[in-house]
């Protein structure tokens, strides 16, 4: 009885295992063969396998283009060996035992890492990827060489050379011999594929995946149909065109494709997943580029890549893998000699590639871009598109929204949407056929006469909708990055790339302390400025940051930013820098007075939480106003009664039993608690002290009278600090408060 053994194709034809079960086998051309190679350069009866004893053997039948075994043409009887190559014609064989005298092994398919069943394979200085067991990675199956591959590592990253596989190691789709990782590779070893991550490989159990059908997609706008039974289809790979003229629904598609916006009606299949049942886990596939650049001005190229590239890769990402993918992508994007210079100085172009760059930098294999070239003049226009054409022959799915037509012949299929339907897709000729036109150029001209109504719905193909499992798409199990620190570092360089804001920030409260110093000898007047000040920066300093960078959130949100992240990064940089003012202000006026009589350490402490309670205040103006012009306008709304509730301009005592219930919620009114205990804190009431420190007085003794129904006394000495607790608690809360009402005002602009 014979040998079970394997014959694999590797590489000439498409990929094919067969086991056989004979103790001779023909191998060729013809329908008659045992196992049929079907190549014009392959014999119709090319060589024979066969078993004597517990060993095989392989023999040239007298083809044509020989038979050639590792290498070395045979041309008698020669044994064959397990992981051997065989070469007929140009179509590579692999040959592997099945059973028999082949030592039991780990089923065909498995990876095995330190001989144990692994998906991710964590990289280090050399690892052996091959079919032998004695391989650091175990790869089993036939068409994997015994020692296949190597990754190795240095100081520049991760190298990986092929080994002179039979079957080739490929990465992006393409054969090499050596190629330096960047994050985001996807390799393929035999039939194994892996996405390198930049520290470990992750398998993947397919690579083509992007393909989007959409069907029967319905959007009003009040009474007003947006788009109205739209169907759409982009295949892996494809570069889509989404055109139109003004008004046809090109953005509003765009956006229900991506899960940005959705669709009121209709259905959405991601590689055969229902995108809205599963929209958490499919937005990992996306990368989404909108119309305006909406990239830190501030920042260098180099520096707005490379935080975006932190906030969007796992925790514990290398550092020196994120300035490998960095570098990368400015060179694909063609900015090396642009890439120390701000944003803000390059031209439109250049900051439409730097905006396309900061996606890129996740390798997603679905990238939409809405009107990616408007605004650019014709050169810039024909080298982003390029760019585009070229990142869809990696494989990503590129679907973008565009009404110039001069360089639509890059794309591989166009959309065209007449009043929110879509009348036709195909390819740019089928287009011109399709619409009489010579040229694309006129074909805004011939759908002027066009009634959408009267023309057939687009033909999709069917597809069954099933779980991302079921479908082959396996969402990465990716330790999101800590948002925090990162968002920090970035406000930091954000910041200390212009010499002015450090001028301003502290040139403010060294103006306006002089200034009180010069006004007013009195101390708690003087203590009082201080905090209508402090609240002043607060709000200023932050009641523009969120609504300014709306469309950078959104953009960041869209890719797993966190909303809190987000606003407490917020919250303790603007707060931090309120802070500094404010005890800088302090320190001014305390010069100016001579010093200010008390305890500095409770007036010091009030105007820190004050600090971080006004902007909070801010921010949730920030997250309200709709502008920043509108966000400018309602500080002082928020300002002024703040002056009027803090009880210093009006005291406690002449206030009305509702006025006060009011003031006593203020931050304000908690800060001149605070001022006022300060001052009076272990002193002896007396006419000296009454006389010296007037509305502090006045202020606690409303507050003593109110709490035991008697006054302060002459002669007693003033010990009460509940007042101080509960004004540093109320400003805690106010914090509190503001960063709950940013968070809330924030998701309604999601």
């Amino acid at each position: 009885m014979g040998l079970d053994f394997e014959i694999s194709i590797l590489a000439g034809l498409s990929p094919h295992t067969q086991t056989i079960q004979s103790p001779s086998v023909v191998i060729g051309r013809a329908a008659e063969a045992d196992f049929v190679v079907n190549h014009p350069e392959v014999s119709r009866k090319h060589c024979r396998i066969l078993q004597d004893g517990n060993a095989w053997f392989i023999e040239d039948l007298g083809s044509q283009r020989g038979t050639t075994v590792n290498g070395v043409r045979i041309t008698e009887r020669t044994p064959v060996h397990e992981g051997d190559e065989i070469l007929i014609g140009p179509v590579s064989l692999g040959f592997a035992s099945a059973s028999g005298s082949a030592a039991p092994g780990p089923p065909q398919g498995t990876i095995l890492f330190q001989q144990k069943p692994a998906i991710a394979i964590p990289l280090g200085k050399l690892l052996v990827f091959g079919r032998s067991a004695e391989a650091d990675v175990q790869l089993c199956d036939p068409m994997v060489s015994r020692r296949h591959a190597i990754v190795e590592s240095d100081a520049s990253g991760y190298r990986l050379l092929d080994l002179h596989s039979r079957s080739g190691s490929f990465v992006n789709g393409r054969r090499f011999s050596e190629h330096n990782l960047v994050i985001g590779d996807q390799i393929q070893l035999g039939p194994f594929h892996f996405v390198f991550n930049g520290g470990e490989l992750l398998r993947q159990r397919r690579l083509s995946v992007g393909r989007i059908v959409a069907r029967d997609l319905e959007k009003r706008a009040g009474s007003r149909i947006i788009l109205q039974k739209a169907s759409f289809v982009a295949e892996p790979g494809q570069f889509v065109g989404i055109l139109g003229p003004s008004g046809a629904g090109k953005s509003t598609l765009l956006d229900a494709l991506s899960g940005l916006r959705p669709a009121e009606g209709g259905q959405i299949l991601v590689d055969e997943t229902d995108l809205h049942a599963h929209i958490n886990q499919l937005r990992s596939m996306f990368g989404y580029v909108p119309q305006d650049d909406i990239v830190h001005p501030e920042l260098t190229v180099t520096d707005a890549l490379t935080f975006a590239a932190r906030l969007r890769l796992p925790r514990g990402t290398p550092i020196r893998e994120v300035k490998t993918l960095v570098s990368h992508t400015i060179t694909n994007l063609g900015l090396s000699d642009r890439s120390q210079l701000r944003v803000g100085q390059l031209s439109g172009g250049q900051r439409k590639r730097v905006s396309v760059g900061v996606e890129l930098l996740s390798r997603p294999p679905i990238l939409f871009l809405d009107e990616p070239t408007s605004g650019l003049d014709p050169l810039a226009e024909f080298r982003l598109m390029e760019l585009l054409r070229q990142l869809a022959d990696t494989g990503c799915t590129v679907v973008c929204t565009t009404h110039i037509m001069e360089n639509v012949y890059l794309m591989d299929q166009i959309a065209i949407l007449l009043q929110g339907r879509l009348i036709f897709q195909g390819s740019p000729d089928a287009a011109r056929t399709a619409f009489g036109v010579s040229r694309l150029s006129g074909l805004y001209e011939a759908l002027q006469s066009i009634d959408p109504e009267r023309l057939p719905a687009v033909e999709l193909p069917s597809a069954p909708v099933k779980k991302p499992a079921e479908s082959g798409f396996i969402a990465a199990k990716r330790r999101r990055a800590f948002f925090l620190p990162i968002l920090l570092q970035r406000q930091a360089a954000i910041f200390c790339a212009d010499l002015k804001n450090f001028i301003v920030l502290f040139g403010q409260p060294i103006v306006i302390g002089a200034l009180v110093s010069a006004v007013t000898t009195d101390a708690p007047l003087a203590q009082f400025f201080a905090c209508v000040t402090t609240l002043w920066f607060g709000c200023s300093n932050s009641a523009q940051e969120i609504v300014r960078e709306m469309p950078v959130y959104r953009r960041e949100h869209f890719a797993g930013l966190g909303r809190a992240s987000y606003i407490l990064s917020k919250v303790l940089w603007l707060g931090g820098l309120t802070a500094s003012q404010s005890l800088f202000l302090y320190a001014i006026i305390a010069i100016g007075e001579r010093g200010l009589p008390g305890y500095d350490g409770y007036r010091i402490l009030g105007l820190l939480l004050l600090s971080f309670a006004a902007t909070a205040i801010g921010l949730t103006i920030s997250a309200f106003a709709r502008s920043p012009i509108q966000a400018v306008m309602l500080v002082p709304l928020v300002l002024i009664p703040q002056i009027l509730f803090s009880g210093f301009t009006v005291q406690p005592k002449d206030m009305s039993t509702p006025v006060l219930a009011v003031s006593q919620i203020m931050p304000s009114f908690a800060a001149q608690r605070i001022s006022d205990v300060s001052f009076l804190l272990n002193q002896k009431i007396s006419g000296d002290l009454v006389s010296d420190f007037p509305i502090p007085f006045y202020n606690l003794n409303d507050w003593y009278r109110r709490q035991t129904g008697e006054r302060l006394r002459s002669g007693t000495i003033f010990t009460e600090t509940r007042p101080l607790w509960t004004g540093f608690l109320s400003l805690g809360l106010w914090t509190l408060a503001g960063f709950g009402a940013s968070w809330l005002l924030l998701a309604r602009r999601e």
